[in-house]
């Protein structure tokens, strides 16, 4: 009975996208992009970016740029994300040398409408003081998008 308690408190998860990088990393023109048409407008929704990193990562944060998008509205954020602590050990979950993150970008988010809806998501790290961004950030494996239906 307590497992079944356990399991019904979790949210369900609507779609996923998950995208494997080739062993140079992240490259800034790399978008992932997740289509999305809401089953109901009323209901809400956890929307979260999914960050897979070994010890290559030499940052110990990362930005990234997310826009959602349909025809209706468009809403683009700026994000920073810790990936490590302030001693340098990585934070997420996982063993050896790869972690696996799984931020928060929207919480209880409720879609306008029931058109299709665009995530997109790209890295946007660069150099302190500098106005270029790096066109690569080594270490990142895999990137994705989940929308879990709230309960």
């Amino acid at each position: 009975m307590a497992l079944f308690l356990l399991l019904s408190c979790h949210n369900k998860i609507v779609v996923e996208k998950t995208k494997n990088l080739d062993n140079l990393g992240w490259a800034k023109d790399s978008i992932i992009q997740l289509q999305f048409s809401p089953e109901d407008s009323l209901k809400t929704y956890n929307i979260y970016f999914l960050v897979r990193n070994d010890q290559d990562y030499p940052y110990s944060n990362i930005f990234m740029i997310a826009k959602i998008e349909n025809e209706q509205y468009k809403i683009i954020d700026t994000l920073e994300y810790a990936m490590a602590d302030a001693a340098g050990h990585w934070l997420g979950s996982g063993i050896w040398d790869l972690k696996e993150s799984k931020l928060v970008y929207k919480k209880n988010w409720q879609f306008k409408n029931t058109n299709p809806t665009k995530i997109q998501l790209r890295q946007a790290v660069r150099h302190a003081g500098k106005i270029k961004g790096d066109s690569i950030l080594p270490g990142i494996k895999t990137i994705g998008i989940i929308i879990e239906e709230n309960k």
